[in-house]
């Protein structure tokens, strides 16, 4: 793959990332529902990243990879359910994004088995995404699914 393909995937991916993002920010704080569809937003990123960049990536394996994040991850996930919208959209935004920027590498390392590697990634690029949570939400396609919400992963 030449510099401009590879450009043109990463322009891709950054706009998948950010529309995710933008995502979450809405569904975060939706009763009940919320906690669903962010982890089926976060899914169907890490779904659609493979895709992108040519990789069959399934549900299961998706979801392996956010568990295999562990207690970074689910910390900051279970935070979202504090049903405090000031608190929410920040953390879900940035848990978000940051997963999908850890997914991006884990693909590009041929997707090993172990997600450990990644987690000091996750806890850098949480902390810096939270801080700019205002910046995704005007996302064009923030309205838009990535998938189906209700769905119980």
């Amino acid at each position: 793959m030449d510099t401009e393909d590879a450009k043109s995937l990463d322009a891709a991916s950054d706009d998948l990332i950010l529309w995710a993002t933008a995502r979450a920010g809405l569904i975060v704080v939706v009763p009940v529902l919320g906690s669903t569809a962010l982890l089926a937003n976060e899914v169907y990123l890490i779904v659609r990243l493979g895709k992108i960049y040519g990789k069959k990536i399934s549900e299961s394996a998706a979801l392996g990879f956010i568990g295999g994040l562990g207690a970074t991850f689910v910390g900051q996930t279970l935070a979202t359910m504090i049903p405090f919208p000031p608190l929410q959209i920040p953390i879900g935004m940035g848990v978000t994004y940051a997963l999908g920027r850890v997914a991006r590498s884990w693909i590009a390392d041929g997707m090993p088995d172990s997600a450990e590697k990644y987690q000091a990634a996750f806890s850098s690029e949480f902390s810096s995404a939270k801080a700019r949570a205002s910046d995704f939400s005007s996302h064009p396609n923030r309205d838009k699914p990535l998938g189906d919400e209700a769905r119980r992963f």
